[in-house]
């Protein structure tokens, strides 16, 4: 939990601020809206972060895992149940205000130093107008990838809880989880139940279990935090926006295995070599 610190800002407020802030972004503003999923790139290196940015993404210049991933998310955005239309944002902050309501990839906002900062959980679910679940869904090409929670998942699980503390939310029942599930074994299905069984677990007719790692399917593991507030994140978050915003030298990943993996290696004049650190 977040402790016992809450804040005054009434839900009714919070609505009025984000709708007007999502009404006022134009054009102009492209260059000062940081994407949280972007941020989640950097903390793992800056410099791939720069490539990445520079990257006109297509089917020939993206790694067979990452155009996967891409239809699996629209396979899981299908399965769980798309929003009609009609359902608009101003609707969304209606349902938050007066009822139990879960929302899949709602839009957030809140203003930060001349930024932007924007995020999309997976799944966030409202009890009388407070966030109290907080959900990031990810696929993994690893099976043993399943069972850690990265430290760059970590901070972009924390980023999405700390927006909805930024924007005057009392976050102090918030839960935060990731869940994972194997690309290789993928099922949309499964994946959306799970989703849907832990948005449940305060209900007389499910029981989950919430210890960290535990499994809710065979292919499919939750790993809860708790959301506390954290200033040494808090810095790290603004330094890496205005890293994206502003540019710069970019710092290189810490330890040579980053770079084994990343698809910008042969590229990259700072990648590590093998048994290699950087200080």
């Amino acid at each position: 939990m977040a402790g016992d610190r809450t804040h005054s800002t009434t839900p009714a407020k919070i609505a009025r601020h984000q709708l007007a802030l999502f009404e006022s972004i134009s054009e102009a503003d492209l260059e000062r809206i940081i994407p949280l999923s972007t941020i989640e790139t950097q903390h793992y290196c800056e410099q791939k972060a720069q490539f990445e940015r520079a990257e006109t993404p297509d089917d020939e210049s993206l790694p067979e895992r990452l155009i996967r991933a891409q239809e699996q998310h629209n396979e899981l955005v299908e399965t769980t149940g798309t929003t009609s239309g009609e359902y608009t944002l101003a609707d969304a902050w209606d349902d938050i205000q007066s009822e139990d309501v879960s929302l899949l990839y709602p839009p957030l906002a809140h203003e930060l130093v001349n930024m932007v900062l924007i995020g999309r959980p997976t799944f966030l679910r409202f009890v009388d107008g407070r966030p109290v679940q907080l959900t990031l869904v990810r696929g993994v090409t690893k099976d043993r990838y399943l069972e850690e929670l990265f430290p760059n998942e970590q901070f972009l699980l924390w980023c999405h809880g700390n927006l909805l503390d930024r924007i005057g939310f009392d976050v102090s029942d918030l839960s935060i989880r990731y869940l994972k599930y194997s690309q290789s074994k993928f099922n949309a299905v499964e994946v959306s139940r799970a989703q849907l069984l832990l948005a449940g677990e305060d209900g007389d007719d499910v029981a989950i279990k919430l210890n960290e790692k535990s499994p809710i399917h065979p292919n499919i593991r939750q790993h809860p935090l708790a959301y506390e507030r954290d200033t040494e994140r808090g810095k790290q978050l603004r330094a890496y926006a205005a890293f994206w915003r502003d540019g710069g030298e970019p710092s290189g990943a810490n330890h040579w295995k980053k770079c084994v993996s990343c698809r910008f290696n042969t590229e990259c004049d700072l990648a590590l070599a093998q048994g290699e650190v950087r200080r």
